[in-house]
């Protein structure tokens, strides 16, 4: 068995130190965008009735928004977290009720942003059009 030297321990250190980092660094991007597909599908199942044109504007809108989206999407996450912990056993009206009505809040939160954001997309691509046909 080789010894080790003080040269092998440094590469050693050294190699560690890089692996938590990259294990640090993939950790942040993988929670930073794990949103991401969140919003697609709120941009595609919700909103697939609408043009092409509307559809790509209401994305382009979300990217732009994207902070206030995720920030709707984990407060309606967090109220029905809270909402799940309310109603274990032993059962606590007041609590649960409480809990419904934040799961709701947060649900009209987010619903009100996402309208929003489609009233610009709608506002934006008609004048869009407006200006193509003069």
């Amino acid at each position: 068995m080789k010894r080790f030297t003080w040269p092998r321990l440094l590469l050693l250190a050294v190699f560690m130190a890089s692996l938590l980092g990259n294990a640090f660094s993939l950790g942040y991007v993988f929670k930073r965008d794990r949103d991401a597909p969140a919003m697609s599908i709120l941009a595609e199942g919700a909103f697939s009735a609408y043009p092409d044109d509307v559809r790509t504007e209401f994305r382009r809108l979300l990217r732009e928004n994207r902070e206030q989206t995720v920030q709707a999407l984990r407060q309606l996450r967090e109220a029905r977290r809270e909402l799940a912990s309310a109603s274990a056993l032993p059962l606590k009206e007041v609590e649960v009720g409480k809990a419904m009505a934040d799961v709701r809040e947060a649900t009209d939160a987010l619903q009100r942003l996402m309208q929003g954001l489609l009233l610009e997309a709608l506002r934006a691509t008609e004048r869009g059009r407006a200006s193509d046909t003069k």
